[in-house]
């Protein structure tokens, strides 16, 4: 860039409008009055926005130690303060863990301070590539002076490729998996192929027990599977592992070798994966040629194998320890989830049974009393009634009283009813289990929804010959008061209730069908979670079916759903005839 365009601040916008170089021009008090299409992008800056705002996303190197204020000190601040051209570079913390790699250009023109900025990410990632680029093009024009030197070292490159690749593959491997059946296999699979040799194994070391397992085995084509999976623990296996170090046993004759066993006969590799001391088991390699030495390149990149393979080992068991701990927390959440759903409806059950009771009591002494003055009324006007027969007007009175005592007999025989209904329902003396009539519990709660459902909804009562169930005579009660309470309310208009009752297979079973709105598939797989509701704010708390569903798990039963949307439901429950705790 020449002297010209430096210091024309026109020029300087036109230059750099689609340049792949960030400019920034600002005024004395740090304000933005001109910024290209790059440095909108990176930055996240506009026009008339203050420099400032992403000061503190700029950061050096190095430390400034001459500067009075280290904290305040950063590239941004420096090229503004500059008196001469600045040149620096800088790090932009884009996001928590990511940067970019800048070059800060700055000057002054007139009152603007110019700053212009290079991305170097790239380069610098790319740095230590290029690098061992060039090295290997450098080799390559020497070795070009001798044939004989240019083969050996090719052979050398293409050797160090190889492996490359495969820590390259292994790595990979490890990074996308935690599974340590899948990192074994796949490291001794590409190791035997890598190193050419005819059988690879990995035996785990059982530390109670005190030996070797073969977990993984990988060998050529015409080699067939060790039928033998423990391996036995000779004297150079003895060796790689009794240090607890990454040392490598090696055996390169056959008469090193104990001869009874035609597998040893072949040059092997022992080495042991160790992590921190801790041993997890062993690397075992055989070649095919019972004449080939092992070359110090292969034992390094064993060694170097090995230990990578027993920190993915280690990370592994810790992420499955980690995994087991996750999953015994979210079933103890579960678990007490559950038990305070059922603590706070116990607490809601109790506290209505006993408002019941109490009502139901303080109910039945007056109604008793009134009950006993009708029968006197209807005895006393009785015997009045016979002493005026002649009188025609005090006959038709007397009439009138018939009529009354009749309504009011039939009234005190309803409220009666109705404190049965009651009593029935909260049932506080039978907690525990009980043998009763399931169909006595049912009438009772539809008789206590009556006033909810009279005049719109048809109940219809299919009743099969049940014996006495032995149950907890509360807590059913509570489920059918539930599911009917459900059902009512999802009929807008008019609509039919049917309760059917029948016995199959040694079970009771109870039939709640309704031809209300019914469920969507979506909901019907949730309807029995703790929380969930279909019904709108401060109509249902999600808990009811929920409760509904652990209190048939108590009775050794099962509860289930079918639905259509917009045709009706169908709770299906099922309860044994006995308990036998």
């Amino acid at each position: 860039m020449n002297i010209f365009i430096e210091n024309n601040i026109e020029y300087l916008i036109e230059y750099f409008w689609s340049s792949s170089e960030g400019l920034i021009i600002l005024n004395d008090q740090k304000d933005i009055i001109h910024i290209n299409n790059f440095a909108q992008t990176l930055l996240g800056l506009k026009i008339s926005d203050n420099i400032s705002l992403i000061e503190h996303c700029f950061s050096f190197d190095i430390c400034i130690l001459q500067e009075q204020d280290i904290l305040a000190y950063n590239p941004i601040s420096a090229a503004i303060l500059s008196k001469e051209k600045f040149k620096a570079e800088a790090q932009y913390q884009i996001e928590q863990d990511q940067y970019k790699n800048l070059v800060l250009r700055a000057f002054q023109v007139k009152d603007y301070k110019i700053i212009i900025f290079s991305d170097l990410s790239a380069e610098i990632e790319n740095k230590e590539f290029k690098k061992q680029k060039n090295e290997y093009i450098n080799k390559i024009i020497e070795l070009e002076k001798d044939n004989k030197e240019h083969s050996i070292l090719k052979e050398r490159a293409e050797s160090q490729a190889i492996r490359v690749g495969l820590i390259n593959r292994i790595s990979t491997s490890i990074r996308d998996t935690l599974d340590t059946n899948e990192i074994i296999k796949t490291t001794i699979n590409e190791l035997s192929r890598t190193l050419g040799v005819h059988r690879g194994i990995f035996a785990s070391y059982e530390k109670n027990q005190e030996k070797f397992i073969i977990k993984q085995e990988w060998h050529i084509s015409n080699q067939t599977e060790l039928q033998k999976k423990e391996l036995e623990i000779d004297s150079y296996i003895k060796a790689a592992i009794s240090n607890r170090t990454s040392q490598i046993s090696i055996n390169s004759s056959i008469m090193e070798l104990p001869l009874n066993n035609p597998e040893d006969s072949k040059p092997r590799l022992v080495t042991p994966v160790i992590y921190q001391g801790e041993i997890f088991g062993i690397i075992l390699l055989y070649h095919i040629n019972s004449k080939k030495l092992w070359h110090p390149e292969e034992v390094s990149l064993v060694e170097g194998i090995s230990a990578q393979l027993a920190a993915a080992i280690y990370q592994s068991s810790l992420f499955e320890k980690l995994e087991n701990q996750k999953k015994e927390l979210e079933i103890t959440l579960t678990q007490l989830r559950e038990t305070q759903t059922q603590l706070i409806q116990s607490e809601k059950m109790a506290s209505l049974g006993k408002l019941v009771a109490g009502v139901a009591h303080e109910i039945n002494t007056p109604i008793g009393s009134i009950n006993s003055n009708i029968d006197m009324l209807v005895k006393y006007t009785k015997k009045i009634k016979k002493q005026i027969l002649d009188n025609p007007e005090l006959n038709s009175m007397f009439s009138v009283f018939d009529d009354i005592n009749t309504i009011n007999t039939e009234a005190i025989r309803r409220i009666n009813s109705i404190i049965k209904s009651l009593k029935n329902f909260a049932r506080l003396d039978e907690a525990e289990l009980k043998e009763v009539d399931i169909h006595e519990g049912i009438k009772s709660t539809l008789m206590l929804i009556n006033h909810e459902i009279k005049n719109r909804i048809n109940v219809i009562e299919e009743y099969g010959d049940l014996p006495l169930i032995e149950c907890y005579p509360n807590l059913l009660n509570q489920v059918i008061m539930n599911i009917l309470v459900n059902a009512y309310q999802s009929i807008d208009n008019e609509g039919t209730i049917k309760i059917k009752t029948d016995i199959k297979d040694n079970k009771v079973q109870i039939i709640i069908s309704d031809t209300g709105k019914g469920i969507s598939q979506e909901n019907l797989t949730k309807i029995f979670d703790p929380g969930f509701t279909t019904k709108g704010v401060g109509v249902g708390t999600g808990l009811g079916l929920s409760i509904c569903y652990q209190i048939i798990e108590k009775h050794k039963g099962s509860i289930s759903v079918n639905s259509q949307f917009g045709i009706g439901t169908v709770f299906i429950i099922e309860i044994p005839l006995r308990q036998n705790f």
